[in-house]
C-alpha cells in the first residue's frame, strides 16, 4: 500500500513589487512624448513575444532553477531544501532535472535493498528483494537476489566490459554476467547475457542499465518533458509522507494516450523523493488513472550513500561465477 501524504507544502507567495521612480514634475515637448509612445508600444509587443516563447518553450524557466541550485552550493555545498520544496511544488519538471545533477556530482556509488514487482508478459511477478551494489563511473550494477529469483541469483553488469560484437542485433551487443541457480551451477557457474535480450524482457520490464536513481530521474523528466511538449502533462506536487522511516515529498504524474503502442510508460505514477538525498527512492507506475491496475513497484530501502564500492564488488570472480 502506498503510504498518504498528510500535508501539503504551500509555499509563500512572492514579493514581485518593485518601487518606481516619481513621475517628472512637467511634460515632456510633443517630438519626445511621439518618440515615448513609440518606444513603449514596442516594448508592449516584445513583451508579448517574450511571454508566448515562455509558454512555449519549457527551458525559458529554468534560469530560476540555476539561481536556487548556484544559491545552494553558495553555503559551502548545503542545501536549501525548504526552497527546493518550494521549486518541487512550483515546477515539480526543473527540481527534478537539478536534483540529478546534484545526485551525480555528490554520490560516487552507494548500497541498498531494492524491493521490485512487476507486470510482465507471464502476469504479475512476486515481490523480489535484491541486494544491490552501485557505482556511477564506470556504471556498473550487482544484483543478488534475496528472494523470489527468476533465472539468475546474482547478476553482474560493467557497462563497456562484456561485449558480443558478433550480436545480430545492436541492441544486444551488451552483456551482463548471470550465475544461475543452486542445481544449474552444478554444471555451470555462470553465463553471460545480453542485457536486452529476450530473457531479458521476460524477466523485467527495463533493463539492467536502467537501474538506479539518476536514471530514475533521467528517465521520469524524459518521458515528462516529451508529455509537456504534447500538451498533455500533469505533474504535481502531492505533499509530504514517510518512507523506510524517512520523509519524503510526494509527487503525482497522469498521462493520457497509455498502450502497448503508446508514447508513455504509464497512465499514472507516484514518486516519493527523499527530502536528504533528493532522489526517488520509490517509485509506483499504474496502467489507469485511479491507481487500482499496478504496472511496476519500485523500493530503494536501507540506501547507504558513497558506501565505499570497490573493484571487487563488480568482479564475478568475487563471487565463484
Amino acid at each position: 500500500m502506498i503510504p498518504t501524504a498528510p500535508s501539503v507544502y504551500k509555499p509563500s507567495e512572492p514579493d514581485n513589487r518593485m518601487d518606481l521612480p516619481n513621475p517628472p514634475s512637467s511634460s515632456p515637448p510633443a517630438p519626445r512624448r511621439a518618440r515615448i509612445l513609440i518606444g513603449a508600444l514596442l516594448a508592449v509587443v516584445l513583451a508579448y513575444q517574450w511571454q508566448q516563447r515562455s509558454q512555449s518553450d519549457p527551458r525559458s524557466t529554468r534560469p530560476r532553477l540555476v539561481r536556487v541550485a548556484q544559491a545552494a552550493e553558495a553555503v559551502g555545498g548545503t542545501i536549501d531544501r525548504g526552497r527546493f520544496a518550494q521549486v518541487l511544488c512550483e515546477r515539480p519538471l526543473d527540481a527534478l532535472e537539478w536534483a540529478r545533477a546534484n545526485h551525480l556530482r555528490n554520490v560516487a556509488d552507494y548500497r541498498c535493498t531494492f524491493v521490485k514487482q512487476e507486470l510482465l508478459f507471464s502476469g504479475m511477478s512476486r515481490e523480489q528483494i535484491i541486494d544491490v551494489r552501485f557505482r556511477q563511473q564506470p556504471y556498473s550494477v550487482m544484483m543478488h537476489w534475496v528472494r523470489n529469483p527468476d533465472k539468475a541469483v546474482r547478476v553482474i553488469y560493467v557497462a563497456g566490459r562484456w561485449v558480443d560484437p558478433q550480436a545480430e542485433r545492436l541492441e544486444e551487443r551488451d552483456l551482463a554476467v548471470c550465475q544461475p541457480g543452486a542445481i544449474a551451477q552444478l554444471f555451470v557457474r555462470s553465463i553471460r547475457q545480453p542485457i536486452r535480450g529476450v530473457r531479458a524482457r521476460e524477466a523485467s520490464r527495463r533493463p539492467i542499465d536502467d537501474f538506479g536513481f539518476a536514471r530514475s530521474l533521467e528517465l521520469i523528466v524524459e518521458f515528462s518533458r516529451k508529455a509537456e511538449q504534447n500538451g498533455h502533462l500533469d505533474l504535481r506536487f502531492a505533499g509530504e509522507a514517510e518512507f523506510d522511516g524517512r520523509p519524503v515529498w510526494k509527487l503525482e504524474r497522469f498521462l493520457p494516450n497509455y498502450g502497448a503502442d503508446g508514447p508513455y510508460p504509464d497512465a499514472s505514477a507516484v514518486y516519493f523523493i527523499d527530502q536528504e538525498w533528493l532522489v526517488p527512492v520509490a517509485v509506483y507506475s499504474f496502467a489507469d488513472a485511479g491507481q487500482s491496475q499496478m504496472l511496476g513497484r519500485y523500493e530503494y530501502r536501507d540506501v547507504r550513500m558513497n558506501a565505499g564500492c570497490g573493484e571487487s564488488d563488480f568482479d564475478p570472480a568475487s563471487y565463484g561465477m
